[in-house]
């Protein structure tokens, strides 16, 4: 599984920050064995605030749209 996911919003003053990470489990199974594998990494953060809404990325190419297209729950962070 491949996921991007929103973290909990942070709330300084009248700006608000939405910690953007990508999620990644693996498993693999045979007959005697089972091996899990999870990574998480931050790919970006979502900044709202009086200029508007915008996202400063970690390595990774994403738009707002992007990422809104992927994370259903970011619209419900993004409303005022």
């Amino acid at each position: 599984m491949d996921r991007l996911l929103a973290c909990e919003p942070i709330r300084i003053g009248n700006v608000t920050l939405f910690p953007i990470e990508h999620v990644t489990l693996r498993t693999q199974t045979t007959a005697t064995h089972a091996l899990l594998t999870a990574s998480k990494q931050p790919v970006a953060l979502v900044v709202r605030d009086s200029s508007g809404i915008r996202a400063i990325q970690f390595g990774i190419e994403l738009s707002i749209e992007q990422m809104r297209l992927q994370i259903p729950e970011l619209d419900d962070f993004l409303a005022p």
